[in-house]
């Protein structure tokens, strides 16, 4: 068996993701970092409570899990924090049709 590997370029890269479209693109991935930002400050907060709770399970720390991504997800860009926002000017000038 005769297997040839071909290197890696920043060519051959290049159509491997999809490139950002224009500001409704870079709104959505400044969202979706403050929407990460987010869920793990939700995270951390919930890791500082003391002891588990009488009804603790697996499954209720991954429904837990679910509901802060969820609230993550719906208050990103509507939080005030303001992350969304500040991506959003930072990469505004590398944006196409901006």
């Amino acid at each position: 068996m005769d297997v040839k590997l071909h290197p890696l370029s920043p060519l051959s890269l290049a159509g491997s993701r999809p490139e950002p479209q224009g500001r409704e693109d870079l709104r959505q991935a400044a969202q979706g970092f403050e929407s990460l930002f987010v869920t793990e400050l939700l995270k951390a907060g919930r890791a500082g409570l003391p002891g588990d709770d009488l009804l603790g399970s697996a499954g209720v720390d991954t429904a837990r899990d679910m509901l802060d991504m969820e609230l993550a997800r719906s208050s990103a860009g509507r939080t005030g924090f303001g992350i969304a926002d500040a991506i959003e000017r930072q990469f505004a000038p590398f944006v196409k049709g901006s």
